[in-house]
């Protein structure tokens, strides 16, 4: 009797199994645009990805995770749309973080994502969601230069975890997002067509073409014009339209009074700053009188060059 009741404490003293603590931690990547413009109206995407790894669950069962992103250093509106990237003085790129590429029909602002984790044998797991990060600014609202946002460890980034909802948390690390825009033109040019004229030039004729350009705000630009097809020296009355053999003597101008040429060199360029919206200049042509012309149609091609 006694070895019966020795054995039967025996077995009720035996020490428990300890079960496993579930732990989790989440690491997120920079995401670096690079250079970019926002003028043009294309999008301008990346995307980087949200490494979670748990350990030390039930084999075989699963875990949720839940990475809540904050507004960053450079602040969001609400709802955390827009985000702000910030540069220097108080210029602000806008840009939005999501859960799914917005140029595939998917983009969820990303403030609190959760996600499934299935746990292998050991109790262990590892996803790697996309973060997708997407410029909104567009045209004037940019100015050139770089522009970041801060994601803090524990402030703006966090990780919540657990066996069948996230109350627990873990560690998340810090990331930054950020985005250099760049400089760039587009640029197009009216024809400049002085209609039907004596053949023999007594006076002047003059007449007009406009050039257009969209350039990133806070750029600088040059406009110059080069020789034309069919020059006879330098200066900006050696332009020369042709029709067949024959020419016909004409300048271009940035006054309508035909005495600031409009060439290549230094002294003979347009300048200006870009607006990240729409800017013109006016040419002005002039044909020289005491010319006496074939009768025919006279042309020539004139290349505009925009350096920014």
């Amino acid at each position: 009797m006694n070895a019966i009741i020795a054995c039967f404490i025996a077995l009720i003293c035996l020490p428990s199994v300890a079960r496993a603590t579930l732990v989790c931690e989440a690491n997120l990547v920079s995401l670096d645009f690079g250079q970019i413009s926002v003028r043009d109206g294309l999008p301008e995407q990346t995307s980087g990805s949200v490494t979670i790894f748990c350990s030390g669950g039930v084999p075989n069962s699963n875990a949720v995770a839940c990475v809540q992103i904050g507004a960053g250093s450079g602040g969001s509106g609400p709802g955390q749309t827009p985000r702000y990237m910030t540069g220097l003085g108080t210029t602000s790129l806008e840009y939005q973080l999501t859960a799914g590429n917005t140029l595939s029909g998917g983009g969820n602002t990303w403030e609190t994502a959760s996600f499934s984790l299935p746990l292998d044998a050991t109790g262990s797991a590892t996803i790697a969601p996309v973060l997708y990060a997407e410029i909104t600014s567009i045209g004037a609202q940019a100015t050139v230069g770089s522009y970041d946002s801060d994601f803090a460890s524990g402030g703006d980034v966090l990780l919540a975890y657990g066996e069948t909802a996230c109350t627990q948390y873990g560690t998340a690390s810090a990331f930054t997002v950020r985005a250099t825009v760049a400089a760039s033109c587009t640029v197009s040019v009216s024809n400049m067509d002085f209609g039907t004229i004596d053949a023999t030039v007594v006076a002047p004729v003059d007449q007009t073409a406009i050039i257009s350009l969209t350039c990133t705000n806070a750029s600088f630009y040059t406009v110059g014009l080069n020789m034309g097809g069919h020059p006879e020296g330098t200066g900006p009355s050696a332009r020369r339209m042709i029709n067949r053999g024959n020419v016909l003597a004409y300048g271009l101008y940035h006054d309508p009074a035909a005495t600031a040429g409009w060439g290549l060199d230094a002294g003979n360029i347009a300048t200006g700053m870009g607006t990240g919206g729409h800017q013109t200049l006016t040419v002005f042509g002039r044909i020289f009188p005491d010319q006496f012309a074939v009768v025919g149609i006279y042309s020539d091609t004139v290349v505009v060059v925009v350096n920014y």
